[in-house]
């Protein structure tokens, strides 16, 4: 039986492929998340954990400070039969300034990437830019989308803003998992 429904009549799609796209959407917004803090502001991150991680921008305009590892690979996987995990939620715990603008960048070494600068020249990493206008301690949460990764992947962060003043920021991370293997 053909799956293929014509939309237009240059274009046509294969329903199955569409519903199995939608079953890995659907599973993606209706999973467990597990959130991490940190041992004493740096990875690996704890499940047990509310203290934030902290990430310090450099003291140059759009330049980013120092990474520091927020997973460090022991920490996934959380859940029994779990393969793979997405990082999908950062709550942002405290900023240093309120009304900056920050651009947080997340790192990881899925492929065997060294470290984060190795992981950065291969492109392997996402930004996430916000601006908080509220009172800097008031905690917001970030959805990102990120590729999933395997189990005992190392995530890295570092921070940078348009000021050329060096700023922190702390946070939490959440993650969902899933038994999938990549």
């Amino acid at each position: 039986m053909d799956r293929r429904v014509r939309i237009l009549p240059e274009m046509s799609i294969d329903t199955t492929e569409m519903a199995k796209t939608v079953g890995i959407i659907e599973k993606h917004l209706h999973n467990h998340a597990t959130f991490f803090g940190s041992s004493a502001g740096v990875g690996p991150g704890l499940e047990t954990s509310l203290t934030p991680f902290r990430v310090t921008s450099n003291a140059i305009a759009n330049a980013f400070g120092a990474e520091i590892v927020v997973l460090d690979g022991t920490e996934t996987p959380v859940r029994l039969g779990s393969h793979t995990f997405d990082f999908h939620h950062l709550a942002i715990i405290d900023v240093q300034n309120n009304n900056k603008t920050y651009r947080l960048r997340i790192a990881d070494n899925y492929g065997g990437y060294a470290n984060y600068a190795a992981a950065i020249a291969a492109g392997h990493y996402s930004d996430v830019c916000f601006r908080l206008t509220t009172a800097a301690n008031q905690s917001t949460l970030i959805t990102i989308m990120i590729d999933r990764v395997p189990a005992g992947t190392i995530i890295w962060a570092a921070l940078a803003t348009l000021d050329a003043v060096a700023q922190w920021l702390d946070f939490l991370v959440g993650i969902h998992e899933y038994t999938e293997i990549v």
